[in-house]
């Protein structure tokens, strides 16, 4: 089985040009975490990363997108590394 190595953009589903929805910003988490499933801990920076590189106009906060992995990734069972003075 391939892995996707942390990256959430796929072919199929492109960048948005425009401001993303938080259902979209959500999905995107949701995807990196189902992309990750074989790490037992996700680094919110690392999400954070590819969350803003999947939609550079993200209008949420560094904080509250950082809330909304980690909420996110607890909700799925993993552990979280804080890590996010690396932002």
């Amino acid at each position: 089985m391939e892995q996707n190595h942390g990256c959430i953009h796929r072919p199929d589903m492109p960048a948005l040009a425009q401001t993303p929805t938080a259902s979209d910003v959500r999905q995107a988490i949701v995807r990196y975490l189902i992309d990750n499933v074989g790490r037992p801990c996700i680094s919110i920076c690392e999400v954070h990363r590819a969350v803003r590189r999947t939609f550079p106009l993200c209008e949420l906060t560094d904080w509250e997108l950082g809330d909304l992995v980690a909420r996110s990734a607890i909700d799925a069972g993993f552990a979280i590394e804080f890590d996010a003075t690396d932002l």
